[in-house]
């Protein structure tokens, strides 16, 4: 499976209400109508209150090729 484009995840991030926890971003992303690779990709953020967009795209593990 190819690796979602954070460009096209950051679109829907920049909707998410922040400060924001890990849940509360998966949540408002599923409401949002984001595809099921990013709604995977969000469930692999650490635990914590994330503040930005920016902030989630930097928590997220890189994937490997």
């Amino acid at each position: 499976m190819p690796v979602p484009d954070r460009g096209e995840l950051l679109r829907f991030l920049c909707h998410v209400r922040f400060p924001a926890t890990k849940q509360e971003i998966y949540q408002q992303c599923v409401a949002l109508g984001a595809p099921a690779a990013h709604l995977e990709r969000l469930q692999s953020l650490p635990d914590g209150v994330f503040v930005e967009p920016d902030t989630v795209l930097q928590a997220l593990p890189h994937p490997t090729p």
